[in-house]
């Protein structure tokens, strides 16, 4: 019914927009149509020496994305953390076998403290429904992550899907696949089979639930117009198909990351010339990366994060129903009366102890997904500051990596090359999406407060979950401050136009010393120029980027929660202040 009247409402347009038309415009259309069609055409070719500007803009090396919105994918999030046991095949393809069991057994837990909580009421609320959004929101994270391998129900178009999605992973896995083009189509139709037979268990599996996940107008578009909607398909899926291919291709021989540059690197005391490509600067720079130890600092904060808010209700019971002096001589059965919050019959106890360790578990595991986005942060912002050191000889033979100035054009075709490669190297959208999440839950826990705090500020920290809002929050604020930090310097090792000014003074110290090369150097002087003008229009500053990018969440995010926020300091302030008014 859907592609019914869409197609009416097509042809009802066209109708209209014909009414206008003359008979000159109809003439002109079909004899451009008709000679386009007749034209002679040659067989071409991609000059491989050119750039383009999705080089610069980091466009060139592609990254998957999912092809359906994020609002879908937090249904299918909710409907697959809600219904877990049912969607067990899929949760096993994305994680593990014991991964699953383990989220298994938290999940059987909570299922248990609700019945339980519902029979005996004692618990808070507050206890049982943390661990409920912290398990739909890593859910929904983990749907959003390993959204770039889309599988569609087979009846229609499944095949050749699932053939485009195994062509969009090639790029990420060349060593950048280079023996499935020269050994043969065979190992590629074995490989292709098998990505094909491990996945459909999992979409058969999600058929069952195909209203809850795919919503009912995906549903009619998979059976309408079966065989026009093939033939198109099959047709689209083919160039697909083709353009992964020639792209893969010009990545691995035609690119400028196959050209080479004479590069200096250190062994020992010596200084040696080598030809280096794009490839082989990066793959050094990854392994000086790799070899970098880490901190831990984070790691701990979030540990020590996660022990306070699973020991929270229980210290904050025993706070508020023993003093200082009763503390002193307090019992083990009043101790484990206080952890329960009711009197220790079997049922309260199994249901503190559900509550305790599902909280622990499901914070900890909260506070790891923050603590990898940090890391991975590091590192980006390690592969920026090791690339800021490669026209320094200095800096390179100090963080042993090779070393090459900006004296050619070559050169500097190269250099933008490695940055672009070096920017999109290692996982983008996924650390994206969870800081996007930890975004959003902290402007969430924000509103909460303010609302608490406009319904009564002198009782709000009265109430445990308050307490559990501010220690989420603070903690919160202190890792969105730390990646927002990584992420600036990151923007700004990359867009260092210092290190292009200072090549350029050595082209002018060169055509001093070289009179006879001033041409040439003078060539390579505005093409600096050039590139300095282009990564001033290119670069952006750095943000946030996934969901909090999307307007309708940047419009809630404006109106409701500037709108909370300014409240809360008209009331403390006693003059009114509009701070969503104000632009940003």
């Amino acid at each position: 019914v859907v592609n019914y009247m869409t197609k009416s409402f097509k042809e009802f347009f066209f109708q209209i927009g014909a009414y206008d038309q003359q008979i000159w415009e109809k003439s002109i259309e079909q004899t451009e149509a008709k000679g386009f069609k007749n034209k002679p055409k040659k067989k071409g070719h991609i000059q491989p020496d050119l750039i383009d500007v999705d080089l610069i803009r980091g466009s060139t090396f592609a990254k998957a994305k999912p092809e359906i919105p994020w609002t879908s994918l937090t249904r299918k999030g909710i409907v697959r953390v809600v219904f877990f046991p049912l969607f067990s095949r899929w949760w096993i393809r994305v994680t593990s076998q014991r991964i699953f069991m383990w989220l298994l057994v938290l999940y059987l837990m909570q299922v248990i403290a609700i019945v339980l909580y519902f029979m005996i009421p004692v618990a808070s609320a507050s206890e049982i429904i943390g661990p409920m959004c912290l398990m739909l929101l890593m859910g929904t994270v983990h749907c959003q992550i390993v959204s770039t391998q889309i599988n569609k129900p087979p009846g229609t178009n499944g095949s050749s899907r699932r053939r485009r999605s195994y062509f969009c992973k090639l790029p990420f896995s060349l060593k950048e696949s280079r023996s499935c083009f020269s050994g043969g189509s065979q190992s590629c139709s074995v490989s292709r089979r098998d990505s094909e037979s491990t996945r459909h268990d999992s979409e058969t599996e999600d058929m069952l639930w195909d209203d809850l996940l795919h919503g009912p107008e995906c549903r009619s578009s998979y059976t309408s117009d079966s065989e026009e909607g093939n033939v198109k398909g099959s047709k689209r899926d083919l160039k697909d198909d083709v353009f992964q291919q020639n792209h893969l291709f010009w990545l691995q021989n035609t690119s400028p990351a196959s050209a080479k540059v004479s590069a200096l690197i250190w062994e020992g005391s010596e200084c040696k010339k080598v030809d280096m490509s794009v490839l082989e600067i990066s793959g050094i720079i990854m392994s000086r990366v790799n070899a970098y130890q880490q901190g831990v600092g984070y790691q701990m904060l979030g540990n020590v994060v996660t022990i306070g808010l699973a020991c929270l209700p229980f210290l904050y019971r025993l706070v508020h129903t023993k003093n200082l002096e009763q503390l002193r001589s307090i019992s083990m059965k009043e101790l484990l009366n206080i952890f329960c919050g009711a009197p220790t019959i079997t049922p309260v106890i199994v249901l503190a102890v559900i509550n305790f360790l599902e909280r622990l578990c499901l914070t900890w595991m909260f506070f790891f997904m923050m603590c990898v986005a940090e890391r991975t942060y590091k590192q980006r912002f390690l592969f920026a500051k090791l690339f800021s050191h490669i026209t320094s000889a200095r800096k390179a033979r100090k963080y042993e990596i090779p070393h090459f100035r900006l004296k050619k054009v070559e050169n500097i075709k190269i250099w933008l090359s490695l940055r672009s490669y070096l920017k999109r190297r290692g996982p983008q959208r996924s650390v994206d999406v969870v800081v996007s999440s930890i975004f959003l839950l902290a402007l969430s826990i924000a509103f909460i407060c303010c609302a608490q705090v406009l319904k009564g500020h002198k009782t709000f920290l009265n109430a445990a979950h308050n307490w559990e809002f501010l220690i989420w929050e603070t903690a919160l604020l202190l890792f969105l401050l730390r990646l927002a930090s990584l992420g600036s310097e990151t923007n700004k090792k990359y867009s260092n136009i210092s290190i292009l000014l200072t090549e350029q003074i050595n082209l002018y110290l060169k055509m001093e010393k070289k009179p006879n090369k001033k041409e040439q150097l003078s060539l390579v002087n505005n093409v600096l120029k050039l590139s300095t003008k282009l990564l001033k229009e290119l670069d952006t500053p750095f943000r946030l980027y996934g969901l909090t990018m999307n307007p309708l969440i940047y419009n809630i995010t404006r109106v409701v929660i500037l709108s909370a926020i300014s409240g809360v300091i008209s009331d403390l302030l006693g003059f009114n202040i509009r701070l969503w008014k104000i632009k940003p």
